[in-house]
């Protein structure tokens, strides 16, 4: 007794729909924990501060730096103080040095001064106001 070509084929046709299925199902249902810090596009996703630490220098090893930022707030409880941010990216050009701060735009404007005594000027900037508090977040990228 053998299988005969009718039934290999049919098993190898279930085989392959199986794998396939398999396949479909594991990307479909596979979620990834945490940040995926290697991603290259502009992260389409708001991040904690500790969080952006670890994208951006991921992204920096891999010769990227902040071509833009966004920020927000992302709790606006009194007392509270939490703020979330997100980056479009470019290639870093050799030798480049940068910083990216979110904060107050009073602090910010102390880091700018600061900055610019270290030779960086800022490159982007954006503050966003709460409506519900009137907080007021700024987010800035510098370049040298």
């Amino acid at each position: 007794m053998g299988i005969d070509r009718k039934d290999s084929k049919r098993a190898g046709k279930t085989g392959a729909a199986m794998a396939t299925l398999m396949l479909l199902a594991g990307c479909m249902t596979h979620q990834p924990s945490g940040i995926d810090p290697y991603q290259t596009s502009g992260i389409n996703q708001w991040l904690t501060t500790a969080d952006a630490d670890k994208v951006v220098s991921s992204m920096s090893a891999k010769g990227m730096m902040p071509a833009t930022i966004d920020c927000r707030f992302a709790d606006t409880t009194p007392g509270q103080v939490a703020y979330v941010s997100k980056f479009t990216w470019k290639r870093a050009p050799a030798n480049t040095r940068y910083h990216w701060e979110v904060g107050d735009p009073t602090y910010l404007a102390s880091d700018e001064v600061k900055a610019n005594r270290v030779g960086l000027r800022r490159v982007f900037a954006k503050a966003t106001r709460d409506a519900a508090t009137g907080q007021k977040v700024g987010c800035s990228v510098w370049t040298g």
